[in-house]
């Protein structure tokens, strides 16, 4: 058996979670992937393009020090964005955060947040936190949409 880098064991980890992520959107209407069953109008296309900023911003600034520029913060996607779109950008962006992270290749590469230092696992351990609990949220408002379950 081949050894797997802890590195290499988070980044797959975080890989089934976006998985995951992708699998609640497909399938669904534009309509009802913008469509909220909360109160606080959380939506799973805008928890896809939540996550795609999550991505941006940990990674693409935070570990690499350029400029979250993928995704927004906020759960309300414009109507011009498609689906697809959705889809792609959020792929793009894990992809760009793959190859940042195994371009390091070390979990303990240091990683400067508001003037404090970390590391890289802390960083991708961040990334996971975040899209768990999102894919969280997505499977419990496609339930309520239209039933579907499970990973």
């Amino acid at each position: 058996m081949q050894d797997v880098t802890e590195l290499e064991q988070l980044v797959e980890t975080l890989d089934g979670l976006r998985a995951g992520v992708l699998k609640k959107l497909a399938g669904l209407s534009e309509a009802d992937a913008r469509r909220s069953t909360v109160e606080s109008g959380t939506n799973v296309a805008g928890l896809v393009q939540h996550l795609t900023f999550v991505e941006s911003l940990w990674i693409e600034e935070v570990v690499a020090g350029g400029k979250a520029s993928r995704g927004k913060r906020s759960m309300t996607v414009d109507p011009g964005i498609s689906l697809t779109k959705l889809r792609a950008d959020y792929k793009a962006a894990c992809a760009a955060s793959n190859k940042i992270i195994a371009k390091l290749g070390d979990p303990e590469t240091p990683v400067t947040r508001n003037g404090k230092t970390h590391n890289l696992r802390w960083a991708v351990l961040a990334v996971i936190n975040e899209t768990a609990r999102h894919a969280g949220h997505a499977d419990i408002i496609r339930e309520q949409l239209d039933g579907t379950t499970g990973r």
